[in-house]
């Protein structure tokens, strides 16, 4: 699944810091794209209970899609490169340091974060003004064909002008078909990473505060402690670094986190002594579906799915008596995948 997460900001917001610590300092300076590895203690634990040949975690593809400026958004070629990505990463600086300028000339990270989701909205709106003037024009389509994309756009020029986001409606399948190809940006998920120069849970109280209605995952970041940090080769040494800190989860779980909720992912595993490896899907989705993640002729060919989970798995402590307690379950085609589910597709093509 080449999910793809972009991330944009200010100049000197802390960007490139971001991607250094989403993937372990792994990445393409040139290109600023690099893939983070999704952190998961279910999937470690059961790459120690396989001891599999190859493991294959979770990943996502990072890009950072440039600086945001005035003259660039009036260019408009950011907002291009905004739309080929499944998820949008704003980065805010939140940190004091005299030492690195500030293009807006000094630290607010409310205004700056008001500032860059204003342009998206305005984006939108003249979008979806543009469009709704095209399709009067239209002869191509019929009559109830234009009438019917046209109240919908007028209804996100509404929602756009309360200063909502379109992230926050909720669309029936037909009205997401009709607008699936159209460059929205406030369609997008989106995070917002304040780069902060503690844990930040202030901040990230006030964000929630003021900005009750935009639907959008805030984060708080040191990035500079936590960049440092991953210079730690030793695991043992990072934790109690982390510890003597105060901090209680690392920021590339919490962006982990923050990512899958923002997408609306979940996970499910497939082991062996060969390969553990885990699977992202959306959230409510059928067996036959979840096969497919893994290969089109599974779906297609789907008959039943055999699984446990994993929360049962541990507590057992082996598959052999989990079938024992009865907890290992043949499901077929209308199974909803549950995140942990430990799964072994059968099919026939």
């Amino acid at each position: 699944m080449g999910l793809s997460l972009g991330i944009t900001g200010y100049p000197q917001s802390g960007k490139k810091t971001l991607l250094q610590i989403l993937t372990n300092n792994s990445f393409d300076a040139k290109k600023g794209i690099g893939v983070a590895t999704i952190h998961d203690d279910r999937f470690a634990t059961l790459v120690k209970h396989y001891n599999p040949q190859k493991t294959a975690p979770a990943t996502i593809n990072i890009s950072l899609i440039g600086d945001v400026t005035d003259e660039i958004i009036q260019e408009g070629s950011i907002f291009g490169n905004i739309a080929t990505m499944d998820a949008l990463c704003f980065v805010v600086r939140a940190f004091n340091d005299d030492s690195i300028y500030h293009v807006k000339g000094g630290v607010d990270p409310f205004r700056d974060y008001e500032k860059l989701i204003n342009e998206c909205i305005l984006h939108d709106m003249i979008f979806a003004e543009k469009r709704i003037e095209r399709l009067k024009q239209d002869k191509k389509k019929t009559a109830q064909q234009k009438e019917k994309e046209i109240i919908l756009l007028q209804t996100f020029m509404q929602h756009l002008e309360q200063g909502n986001l379109l992230h926050g409606l909720s669309l029936a399948e037909d009205d997401v078909a009709v607008i699936k190809s159209y460059p929205f940006i406030t369609l997008k998920k989106i995070i917002v990473v304040f780069n902060t120069d503690d844990s930040g849970s202030a901040i990230i109280d006030a964000f929630k505060r003021d900005y009750p209605n935009h639907t959008v995952h805030a984060v708080a970041v040191a990035e500079k402690l936590e960049s440092e940090i991953l210079l730690i080769d030793d695991e043992l040494e990072q934790k109690e670094f982390y510890a003597s800190m105060g901090v209680e989860r690392p920021a590339l779980h919490v962006l982990c986190d923050a990512i899958l909720d923002s997408l609306g992912l979940q996970s499910f595993f497939t082991v062996g002594q060969d390969e553990v490896k885990q699977w992202l899907i959306p959230k409510s989705i059928t067996a036959p579906r979840a096969a497919g993640y893994i290969h089109s002729d599974i779906q297609r060919g789907f008959i039943r799915a055999e699984l446990m989970h994993y929360d049962d798995f541990i507590a057992a402590g082996s598959e052999e008596a989990l079938k024992k307690e009865g907890k290992y379950h043949l499901v077929g085609k209308d199974y909803i995948m549950q995140d942990g589910d430990i799964v072994s597709f059968r099919f026939n093509v």
